[in-house]
Formats: structure tokens, sequence, C-alpha cells
């Protein structure tokens, strides 16, 4: 049993495991495609998702970060796949000596670096799901990781959540939804 305040590592690392696996199977004539998300190619979802990663391993190393979502405008690059194991290592590097009680800045002030890599590795999980479904894959999120995005998304205020910038108005799932992708409407994304 992994202690709660670990837990985040094992989750980060588990995010960033899940979003690889979606990159590297990505075809070569998708990148420049639409993804699931109004106004974002494929690239631009990977390369948005770069940064949360790039996140990350910069509040593990105590790093200077910024307080906004990674955005995927200037993103070019030849092989995601391999920066995002490049990242993998950065964090799995910092992990075991990371100082989880630490003081980090976020959005909402400073924060403990458990609590300021909470959205960072949830935003690498719930795009994992994004980047499949736009390459036309059906899949479930881990258990873990679902719960975790989950309990995140149920902490935030509706009216935050819904800013601009924020997550798109909720959708209804279908009868039959699985549980991600009843989690995945209430974001705003389609899911039938």
């Amino acid at each position: 049993m992994v202690d709660a305040n670990a837990q985040i590592g094992v989750l980060a690392a588990e995010s960033l495991e899940f979003f690889v696996g979606a990159v590297q199977r990505v075809p070569a004539d998708r990148w420049d495609e639409p993804s699931n998300l109004d106004g974002w190619s494929v690239r631009d979802l990977v390369g948005h998702v770069t940064g949360s990663a790039t996140k990350i391993a910069t509040l593990l190393e105590d790093g200077e970060v910024w307080n906004t979502p990674s955005e995927p405008a200037d993103w070019v690059c030849a092989d995601p796949a391999a920066e995002l194991r490049e990242i993998a290592e950065r964090i799995r590097r910092a992990l075991p000596g990371a100082d989880l009680e630490a003081p980090r800045p976020s959005p909402a002030g400073e924060v403990p670096l458990r609590q300021a890599l909470a959205f960072p590795v949830a935003d690498l999980a719930m795009h994992g799901w994004d980047l499949h479904r736009s390459c036309g894959r059906s899949v479930e999120l881990p258990a873990d990781l679902e719960a975790f995005c989950r309990a995140l998304i149920e902490s935030v205020p509706e009216q935050a959540m819904r800013r601009p910038g924020g997550f798109a108005a909720a959708k209804t799932a279908p009868e039959r939804a699985t549980s991600t992708e009843r989690l995945m409407a209430h974001l705003g994304r389609s899911v039938d």
C-alpha cells in the first residue's frame, strides 16, 4: 500500500506513462488533424500536455514554474514520445528526493508540492483519454487515475471549473456510458 503522500508521485508516473502510450499510437497522418478539443489539432493537444509534463518535472526539481495552462502554440517536435520519455526520466530522478510537503507556487498561491502537482497530473491522464479519442480509440482511464481525476474535479467549484480557459459545459453521457465516459462528458467532452 502506497502512503497518501507518495501517491501523487505514483500517479504522476502512471499518468505520464498513459499519455506516452497514447502518443506512440498517433498515426503519422493524424498530427495536424483536429483533436476532440475545439480549436486544437492533435499536435496542439500533445504540445499542451508536454508542457504539463514539464511542469511536473520542474515542480519536483524546485525550478521556476508558470501559473497558467501550458500553451501549445509554438510546440514543434520531431519525436514527441522521445521528448516525453526524457521528461519522464527527469520525473523518475526527482521523485525519490522530493519533499512533497515543500511549498511550491500554484494558481491558488503557495501550496505543498503534492497539491501543486495535482492539476498537471490530472491533465496528463485526462488528455491521454482525449488523444486516444482523437485518434478514434476508446479507452478507459486506469481506475486509480480516474478516481484521482474525479476527486480533483469534484473539489473545484463549478464556476471555477467552467471559467474561460477551463472546461466546456457538461454534456449528457449516454445511458450505456462507462465511468470514464461519464467523467469526460462532465468535463464537456463528446462521448457518443
